[in-house]
């Protein structure tokens, strides 16, 4: 892809991003508005993203990727011990997801659904901090679906996430003690190896 095209698949991204914040409903967003938003033909829309619900992937997906750096590049995360930096950079995502439930309830079906293993990919550094030669790269990815699965399901329908673990979701206090508690239990199946 040329310096050309990748500008304009960012301006479609940006542009898609833009019309995310703008919107109740995530479903009425259509590829002809984002077209005429991004001033570009839908055939361009399709030809780089294949479908809508792939274009909002990733333009959701950026939001995300664009928390995590923004986390890592704090000067105090740093300064952090590996598991806390783990911990927060979750509880800093979980908030995220709260606060954006629209996107990322549609993101989390999307990967579900469709087989995407992005999200679990983003804290597998951090798992090779802690770890260190211990885990390959197999046991590494593992390990972070252990801990995003479980986050995704959560969110996912909070309400019966509740029934089954009496953890709501939606509390601050409790949702940050479960991760807390999810990383804790993997470390300690760990140690136990």
């Amino acid at each position: 892809m040329n310096h050309i095209e990748q500008d304009l698949r960012q301006k479609i991204i940006d542009t898609t991003k833009t019309l995310l914040d703008e919107v109740e409903d995530i479903e009425k967003i259509t590829i002809r508005q984002i077209a005429k938003r991004a001033n570009v033909g839908i055939g361009l829309i399709n030809y780089h993203f294949k479908s809508k619900n792939n274009l909002l992937s990733i333009a959701i997906g950026d939001v995300m990727k664009q928390t995590i750096t923004k986390f890592t590049k704090n000067d105090n995360y740093y300064y952090m011990e590996p598991v806390a930096k783990l911990k927060t950079l979750l509880k800093e995502l979980c908030e995220l997801v709260r606060n954006n439930e629209k996107l990322t309830h549609f993101m989390m079906l999307q990967e579900i659904t469709q087989g995407s293993m992005q999200a679990p990919l983003y804290i597998v550094p951090l798992l090779r901090e802690i770890f260190g030669e211990q885990n390959n790269d197999i046991q590494l990815r593992i390990a972070a679906l252990q801990i995003i699965q479980p986050i995704q399901i959560s969110g996912l329908n909070t309400d019966a996430f509740y029934m089954y673990s009496g953890i709501d979701m939606t509390n601050s206090e409790q949702r940050n003690r479960f991760i807390d508690t999810l990383i804790d239990n993997l470390l300690l199946n760990q140690k136990e190896r």
